[in-house]
């Protein structure tokens, strides 16, 4: 996936450009150094996980300043969803109108990104109503996982 499709669902138009490095995305400010074919180079933005695009924490909050929808969720909302649950209505405490289909971003009360995912019911129901694509807790759960396969 690139990155103008990934950000397409979130309503960002604007166009970065980036290098493909390994299964990495980078801004790279200088680019003549790209002849000496680098591991890394620049800011990592976002890593190729399979089909998924992964972003990196700094590229998910500028995504949550720039994206058309959001949720905004309480602090045992922010928490269940950091630990890879999906959005019930009644953990949302403001929201800027998402329908049904479109993707949002789900921040807590300090407007901070902690992930995204798609509405499935409408917001005002007690039921699920975003299903989670990403959140920030996604990193701890792998570190866990790699540490059991070790052990």
């Amino acid at each position: 996936m690139k990155i103008p499709e990934f950000l397409k669902p979130f309503g960002i138009k604007r166009n970065i450009e980036v290098e493909l490095i390994g299964r990495s995305y980078f801004i790279v400010k200088d680019q003549t150094l790209l002849r000496k074919r680098p591991l890394y180079i620049g800011e990592c933005i976002a890593h190729v996980r399979g089909p998924a695009l992964i972003p990196s924490i700094d590229f998910l909050q500028q995504i949550g300043k720039e994206a058309r929808r959001h949720v905004i969720l309480n602090p045992k909302g922010e928490w269940l969803f950091i630990c890879g649950r999906d959005v019930f209505g009644k953990s949302i405490v403001k929201h800027n109108n998402p329908e049904v289909g479109e993707r949002v971003v789900v921040l807590n009360e300090h407007k901070e990104c902690i992930g995204y995912g798609d509405v499935t019911a409408p917001i005002t129901e007690e039921k699920i109503v975003v299903k989670r694509l990403f959140d920030i807790g996604d990193l701890l759960r792998r570190e866990r996982k790699s540490r059991k396969v070790q052990s």
